[in-house]
């Protein structure tokens, strides 16, 4: 069996069981579309349904992407998470697909094209749970093998589509139990929120499936991954566009 192979079996073995593996014992695959294919691998194995993906840009501009198979979660509901897995927080702004966006890589999508094949915009929470421990710094290519930690999602209350256009003026909060995590203005680290959305939709190399209609995509945090030094109930707020409460356990 290879070191892909391996780290592969390990990846299925642990979503399964909810459980935890060690970062550094692990191989770290030759590239990012090494590390795209064995997570495609892993969600085959796994019969993940593609009903959401998260999107991002790496450092040499190459699109990525993490299969969201979910849980999908409403505001007030409890996500469960693996005994010792380290929880983070992360504010969204999602999409919903209205219709399919197929690859075509000789007419790229442009912005407003793309904004078009979808039917609304959402206040999203991802909940960042790697089967990796002690995965940060993680090197990009094995941090994909995971779908870049994807836990699962809360869809929150609709937005307009336009709050993409312009983040000034919003707020992004976070408290645990009562206890101020994270207060500061709403930031982007690629500027636009619709850039990795758009990277990846002009890709030029499938792995996973397609962007379908129905699916939800998420447009990357707002502010930044925000640890959860424990467990408890999570008030999260967007202002002045919305809160979704959530309890993590």
């Amino acid at each position: 069996m290879t070191p892909t192979e391996t780290l592969r079996d390990a990846l299925i073995a642990c979503r399964r069981e909810h459980q935890l593996i060690e970062m550094t014992r692990q191989p770290v695959p030759a590239g990012l579309q090494e590390g795209l294919a064995i997570q495609a691998e892993v969600a085959r194995a796994l019969g993940y349904r593609e009903a959401g993906w998260k999107v991002a840009i790496a450092e040499d501009g190459t699109p990525l992407a993490g299969l969201m198979p979910g849980p999908y979660l409403k505001p007030g509901d409890v996500y469960e998470g693996a005994i010792g897995a380290e929880l983070r927080v992360e504010i969204e702004i999602g999409l919903r697909l209205a219709r399919d966006v197929p690859m075509r890589p000789d007419r790229p999508y442009d912005r407003a094209e793309l904004l078009d094949h979808c039917e609304g915009a959402f206040l999203g929470i991802e909940i960042v749970e790697s089967r990796f421990a002690n995965w940060v710094g993680a090197p990009m290519p094995l941090w994909l093998t995971d779908a870049m930690g994807h836990g699962g999602y809360v869809i929150g209350p609709d937005l307009e589509r336009g709050v993409l256009d312009d983040l000034s003026g919003l707020g992004c909060f976070i408290a645990l139990n009562g206890v101020t995590l994270y207060d500061q203005p709403a930031v982007h680290g690629n500027g636009d929120p619709m850039a990795p959305f758009l990277a990846w939709a002009n890709r030029r190399v499938e792995f996973m499936g397609g962007l379908k209609q129905g699916q939800i995509v998420t447009t990357g945090s707002l502010c930044g991954g925000v640890l959860a030094p424990g467990k408890g109930q999570v008030i999260i707020r967007l202002s002045p566009l919305g809160t979704v409460e959530l309890t993590l356990r």
